[in-house]
């Protein structure tokens, strides 16, 4: 942690998600590149704090304290920002975000905050919809449903009769 006196507390690359640092005070803290997704940061006091390249995905924020807060690059999607203190559009601009990103009614969305979901170059913290699942279908070419007698091992490929299953080459 920092100095003894209260001195800025270096985080830097930490892994805190799912944390609660519920009115935690991080007042110029190195924050750069920590993954703070999901984790609990209201009524935080973030001022002065450097929070370039970090995670923020899906943390909550409601009455954390921004004022003068370093966001290059930090990932706010899926965040709300709507109750956060002394946040400016500035910090708005230089961070990444997406349309689950809420913005107190004073800001604007950025141009670059197109999509659903944002992707951040280069880190671990992107974030990818995972591709649908198409259900399994029988093909033309499986076999027929098991007659009586036969057992059925799905596992390795369907249905199998006895006498095939003594000899796999079906000779």
């Amino acid at each position: 942690m920092g100095p003894i006196n209260g001195g800025p507390i270096n985080l830097a690359q930490a892994r805190l998600r799912h944390a609660s640092l519920r009115f935690a005070t991080l007042s110029g803290a190195d924050l750069s590149g920590a993954d703070l997704s999901d984790t609990d940061l209201s009524e935080a006091r973030l001022n002065g704090a450097n929070l370039a390249g970090a995670d923020l995905t899906d943390a909550l924020l409601d009455q954390a304290d921004f004022a003068g807060a370093r966001l290059a690059g930090a990932n706010l999607s899926g965040t709300s920002l709507v109750e956060v203190r002394n946040i400016t559009q500035g910090q708005i601009d230089e961070a990444v975000g997406d349309l689950l990103t809420l913005l107190p009614p004073h800001l604007s969305r950025p141009r670059s905050w197109t999509g659903t979901v944002s992707q951040v170059v280069g880190g671990p913290q992107a974030r990818v919809a995972p591709e649908p699942v198409e259900p399994m279908r029988f093909r033309s070419k499986d076999p027929a449903p098991p007659v009586k007698g036969e057992r059925v091992s799905w596992l390795v490929g369907g249905p199998r009769s006895e006498a095939r299953a003594r000899d796999p080459q079906g000779v």
